[in-house]
């Protein structure tokens, strides 16, 4: 009769779901509320001109030039050289457009200050001027007659006080005839910049 009583004793106990004192509660790991760190993207590069190598030269004789070439070499990524001439033009508006005049009827070659780039570098040339008398200045002319740009793609952008830019491009295709001499652009501001070397494979 013990053994029975035992036995059933044993059997209840067995019944009885395994939450008997000193079982510990499974503890779940804590969910963190915390968000995840902001993943921080590295500052990138400028995309690599679809064209190849850039040049952004120019000439700039008030300054207004000059302002849109270091624009246009931010957006790019170029190279910058400012063309310059070895004798200075006067800083009096009158005088300078007397001598760019008396320059331009007399097929004048100005003498260029410092070296020159070496060209073999560079598929695409973006060439900057002022219009003088209807086309670019002729020290613009001394400086792309100066080394064989051959195969080069150059695109024009200019300054100008009333005068359009379709003269100089004009002019330049009759100088650099075995040059790629696209369509240029005036750029009194750089409102239309953009756009511009995007549709010349220079813009994002």
């Amino acid at each position: 009769m013990l053994k029975r009583i035992i036995f059933t004793l044993l059997a209840l106990c067995l019944c009885i779901p395994f939450t008997g004192c000193g079982g510990e509660k499974k503890v779940e790991a804590p969910k963190s509320d915390a968000k995840p760190a902001p993943v921080t993207k590295k500052a990138e590069a400028a995309p690599a001109p679809a064209n190849g190598k850039v040049l952004v030269a120019y000439f700039s004789w008030g300054g207004t030039t000059r302002k849109v070439a270091q624009a246009i070499q931010q957006k790019t990524g170029g190279d910058l050289f400012e063309i310059k001439t070895e004798k200075p033009y006067p800083t009096d508006y009158h005088a300078t457009i007397d001598i760019g005049k008396k320059e331009k009827e007399d097929n004048v070659r100005p003498k260029l200050a410092g070296p020159l780039p070496d060209m073999k570098q560079y598929d695409v040339i973006l060439l900057g001027y002022p219009i003088w008398w209807y086309i670019e200045p002729m020290a613009v002319k001394t400086f792309v007659e100066a080394k064989d740009l051959s195969g080069k793609t150059i695109l024009p952008f200019a300054t100008s006080g009333g005068s359009g830019v379709e003269g100089s491009v004009s002019d330049l295709r009759k100088t650099l005839p075995n040059a790629k001499v696209k369509d240029g652009i005036l750029l009194n501001s750089t409102g239309g910049l953009d756009g511009w070397l995007k549709d010349n494979g220079l813009g994002k």
